[in-house]
């Protein structure tokens, strides 16, 4: 079996006792009470996401969020371009920015010429959001029809895969947390069988459709 791959989390300020912890770097100044924040907290919840289906996996905390979940798009990108320069295999995004930029399209696209994986989070509604709007970023929103070892191809305008929006007992949830399922999942296939097998055999096809008998596979 492959050895478990480095994941680049691109969040708030992960904690030396997160799991998976290898290292940490804060691209922006850091609140005083930063390690007890919501931004904490959102990083805690996505290395646990990912922990559930790669329990190897090795996370590289990237922090852009100081202590709220809101950021600058010049943090984004100097994120992105230290992921791209990483041992990183995968780089995780579980935040979205409203507006396309030649700064954001850069700088995921030198994370995707690095031959990186950059998973990103994309809203249910709404307008597409970036780094998932951007081209060859794996996309993924929440689907309620899947567990936390299942994933949806979608092929949506705003999302091409769904993946489970809950974990019990974490307070975050939807895309963000769904994202980060996707990406433990595609961590666990790196270390067997192989991501394009993985992506042979989706749970779910199709758009969710809610009914009076819950959700169904379209």
């Amino acid at each position: 079996m492959k050895r478990a791959p480095l994941i680049a989390l691109i969040d708030g300020p992960l904690a030396a006792d997160a799991p998976g912890f290898a290292s940490r770097a804060d691209i922006c100044a850091m609140h005083p009470k930063a390690a007890e924040s919501p931004a904490a907290l959102h990083a805690s919840s996505m290395a646990a996401a990912i922990h559930a289906n790669a329990p190897g996996a090795r996370i590289l905390g990237l922090s852009i969020f100081a202590g709220r979940l809101s950021t600058t798009l010049a943090s984004v990108a100097e994120a992105l371009r230290r992921a791209a320069e990483s041992e990183a295999e995968i780089v995780h995004c579980s935040f979205g920015h409203c507006k396309s930029s030649p700064l954001m399209d850069e700088a995921a696209a030198a994370v995707l010429g690095a031959g990186k994986l950059l998973v990103a989070s994309a809203p249910a509604r709404g307008a597409p959001v970036y780094p998932a709007g951007c081209a060859g970023v794996v996309s993924v929103q929440g689907d309620a029809r899947c567990n936390s070892s299942q994933w949806s191809l979608l092929n949506l305008p705003g999302a091409q895969y769904g993946a489970c929006p809950v974990t019990p007992g974490v307070p975050v949830r939807g895309a963000s947390l769904a994202a980060a399922h996707f990406t433990g999942l595609l961590a666990r296939a790196c270390m067997s069988g192989g991501i394009e097998n993985m992506l042979q055999y989706p749970s779910f096809t199709g758009r969710e459709r809610i009914g009076t008998g819950g959700p169904q596979a379209a």
